[in-house]
């Protein structure tokens, strides 16, 4: 017995429509299901303008600076300024590949690393 999906008001499917049109659908993964969701444009201008700036050697060397305030966990690599160099430059080249699977790869390896250095996070 098939269960019938919720019904939606019209403004919600119109907006989300329009959404839609303004931005890309893509597919992500939430607790194992694989769900449809609307990228903006702002978002996709704003990963746009970081890769062009990540390719200059000028914007990329300011990167290991602003991890931390980024990220405050990045505070807590051992030995920071080598791997904060370390990190960005993975990072850099993820997210110049265009590669959003290996931003979330290098994010989530380099989290582990400050984690276990914090003892937040056994090895």
């Amino acid at each position: 017995m098939g269960q019938s999906s919720p019904e939606l008001p019209a403004d919600t499917l119109v907006s989300a429509v329009d959404n839609a049109h303004r931005g890309v659908v893509t597919h992500i993964t939430i607790k194992g299901e694989r769900v449809a969701a609307i990228v903006s444009e702002s978002t996709l201008a704003m990963s746009h303008l970081l890769a062009v700036l990540l390719t200059s050697e000028m914007a990329a060397s300011a990167l290991p600076a602003v991890l931390p305030v980024a990220f405050p966990w990045a505070s807590s690599l051992p030995d920071t300024d080598t791997h904060l160099k370390a990190f960005a430059g993975e990072l850099r080249e993820a997210i110049v590949a265009e590669s959003p699977e290996q931003v979330a790869r290098v994010l989530l390896d380099w989290q582990a690393v400050a984690e276990v250095r914090a003892g937040e996070r056994s090895t």
